[in-house]
């Protein structure tokens, strides 16, 4: 009988573990990575994890348990959705990652907010407010910045968690309706329409603010639904970038690619950071790389991350939009600004350089 995968990793040593983890990083950071690639590094992850944890304090310490239980819960809460595809964004996979990570570190607020915005889109308003009030609540007191809120997810926490206390006082609300008239002999309660109406309201405000659109000219929030319709009839000469529900995807001339979430948040990091006399180096975007423990990359896993991505662009016909320069004695990239761009993205969409936008 062929030994399962679980098996195989638990009858290897930390050593080994750890050569493996090096193995599964360079895979990502080369920007090869197959299907199921986010899957296999999770389960490394915990198996390291669970041996470490039956250790003592000081070996724990000596072989960077922290470390591992921290990157354990970023890949759950960032890739979590991509734990099936590299390309495709699943919310059954989300939901059960963002418990997973809670069963990790289970104060940690982003973790929350993401399963109380999936319980919301399921009218589940009950589970969606217990949610949300604890990223609130934890948020206070949380200590790592990677997995807090930012201010535009804590406007979101606040107006969700109203929203689903709205929908559940109309739903009690509505419940009286079916008492007989010798109990419910004054009618309906008052607050029932306006309570209705300011429910409206905000579904409205949440609706038209659904996403964002940025392009050179700055910022404006923008409807789900104008964002499709301006998939379906792009302007010419213009890159529009789409972080949707299920995927992201590039479109050029009627043309159209799906990246995975790192090369698609690097584009657009090329696309809004920089320029001929402002390009990235390596250094500037360490954060699109899986990190190592000695935190080094080499200038050539560099070059061909954006080799990579400038590939993929031109499947679609982008001309080249990204050049290459020397900077401070180094290789560096830059957008040059020879066709427009549009990125579109939800609102609250936490992208590694969110201080950007």
């Amino acid at each position: 009988m062929r030994e399962s995968p679980v098996r195989r990793l638990q009858s290897i040593n930390l050593d080994e573990l750890y050569e493996r983890e090096e193995q599964l990083l360079d895979e990502l950071n080369s920007d090869m990575a197959k299907d199921w690639i986010y899957y296999e590094i999770v389960k490394l992850y915990k198996e390291i994890y669970r041996q470490l944890s039956r250790r003592s304090l000081e070996e724990q310490e000596e072989h960077g348990f922290e470390y591992v239980k921290k990157r354990l819960v970023a890949y759950l809460i960032r890739y979590g959705t991509y734990l099936k595809t590299q390309l495709m964004k699943d919310d059954y996979m989300a939901k059960k990652a963002f418990e997973d990570a809670l069963g990790y570190d289970k104060t940690n607020p982003i973790a929350h907010y993401r399963l109380g915005f999936l319980a919301y889109k399921e009218k589940e308003y009950a589970t969606a407010q217990r949610y949300f009030e604890k990223a609130l609540e934890y948020q206070k007191t949380y200590s790592n910045p990677e997995f807090c809120l930012n201010e535009q997810q804590l406007y979101y926490a606040h107006l969700y968690s109203a929203n689903s206390a709205l929908f559940m006082a109309e739903k009690t609300y509505r419940s009286l309706e079916k008492f007989p008239d010798y109990i419910n002999d004054q009618g309906a309660p008052a607050q029932l329409s306006s309570l209705h109406t300011l429910l409206q309201q905000s579904e409205n405000i949440l609706a038209m603010r659904a996403f964002t659109k940025q392009t050179r000219n700055g910022k404006a929030y923008s409807s789900k639904e104008e964002c499709e319709q301006l998939m379906m009839n792009p302007p010419v000469n213009t890159v529009v970038v789409y972080f949707s529900d299920r995927e992201n995807v590039v479109a050029y001339h009627g043309r159209e690619v799906c990246l995975p979430c790192d090369p698609a948040e690097m584009l657009c990091y090329f696309l809004v950071k920089t320029n001929e006399t402002r390009p990235a180096t390596k250094h500037d975007v360490a954060m699109f790389f899986q990190p190592r423990r000695d935190g080094e990359i080499s200038t050539n896993t560099f070059v061909q991350k954006v080799r990579r991505l400038r590939e993929r662009l031109s499947r679609i016909q982008v001309p080249d939009i990204i050049e290459s320069c020397q900077f401070r004695d180094e290789t560096a990239y830059y957008y040059n600004g020879s066709v427009d761009y549009i990125i579109m993205y939800r609102s609250d969409y936490t992208f590694m350089f969110e201080d950007y936008l």
